[in-house]
């Protein structure tokens, strides 16, 4: 707490000038040296300002002098000039601090002084003001987060917790899991990329969950002939092709896919306008790292008859 806070300075704080009586000054509500003080207009008395406040919160338009109406003014100008050359002791005299601050200077002080005490989030102890950065960056019950590994740890317990071996290890579980994550993303376990993605191969698809082919312009068919496909990821996967002709299903064909071994499926499908290919269900395959993804790998597809390839419309979803 500093003098800030108070209503007024103690009288044992007071240093000087000699022959200077503090009952002089005493503010007639806490009795203490005035701090911040403020004046009634009527009687000229100085009131420190939360001492005066506090009584009109109680006794409205009241001076404590019995003043009626009370009337806030600024503090005579020679009261200002005894207050100014008095010289009053630090507040945290008592953790320490020697200091003899001039009567304006002393909030700023207080307010600065590496004597007061703030609590370490870490061991919760009260730490003084000028030892806390050094005792933060020692603190043993404090949190840390290593820079390269990301776990977060005591400081003391990192003997135990956070080892060289135990931060190289998270590392790697970290790489294998971003690893896994990118190829489950981009890439099936043979190493295609999709041809409907900018920069993928140009005659192999890839997809999760559907995919579909359509006519671009209205009036235009297509013959669907057939398609060699496997599971990325799965076994038993189930894929299901959907004929469709001004927007009726005309044809459902389902069948189930392995974990990397294309199969070719002949349906000569004619007078379409769309094609769609949906997968569900499958088991994740040993190599697949245990995820039970939809991706299919489209090795084959084949379609016609079309004047040029603009004339079809390509989706994944």
């Amino acid at each position: 707490m500093t003098s800030t806070l108070k209503t007024g300075l103690s009288s044992e704080r007071v240093r000087g000038p000699p022959g200077f009586y503090i009952s002089h000054l005493a503010c007639p509500v806490c009795h203490e040296l005035p701090w911040k003080p403020v004046a009634c207009q009527s009687c000229e008395t100085p009131f420190c300002s939360t001492c005066i406040h506090q009584w009109l919160a109680n006794n409205p338009f009241k001076c404590p002098n019995r003043c009626r109406p009370y009337t806030e003014r600024k503090c005579p100008p020679f009261i200002v000039k005894l207050l100014s050359q008095l010289q009053i002791a630090c507040f945290y005299q008592s953790a320490g601090c020697n200091q003899i601050i001039s009567y304006e200077g002393l909030d700023k002080h207080e307010i600065e002084c590496g004597f007061q005490s703030q609590q370490c989030s870490g061991c919760q102890l009260q730490i003084l003001k000028k030892d806390f950065d050094n005792h933060m960056s020692n603190c043993p019950s404090m949190q840390v987060t290593c820079q390269d590994c990301k776990l977060i740890y005591k400081r003391g317990d990192a003997a135990i917790t956070h080892t060289e071996n135990i931060c190289l290890r998270e590392q790697l579980r970290q790489l294998r899991d971003e690893c896994k994550e990118n190829k489950r993303i981009r890439h099936t376990t043979s190493g295609y990329t999709t041809s409907f993605m900018a920069g993928g191969s140009g005659n192999i698809a890839f997809f999760e969950q559907k995919a579909s082919v359509s006519v671009a312009r209205p009036n235009e068919k297509f013959t669907f002939f057939s398609v060699a496909a496997c599971a990325a990821w799965n076994d038993n996967l189930q894929l299901t092709i959907t004929g469709h002709r001004n927007s009726i299903e005309i044809n459902t064909h389902t069948e189930i896919l392995l974990f990397g071994k294309p199969k070719p499926i002949l349906l000569f499908l004619e007078n379409l306008d769309k094609i769609t290919l949906e997968s569900s269900g499958g088991t994740a395959h040993p190599t697949s790292g245990g995820g039970t993804w939809t991706h299919v790998l489209v090795a084959q597809l084949t379609i016609g008859p079309f004047i040029d390839e603009n004339t079809l419309s390509w989706n994944i979803t």
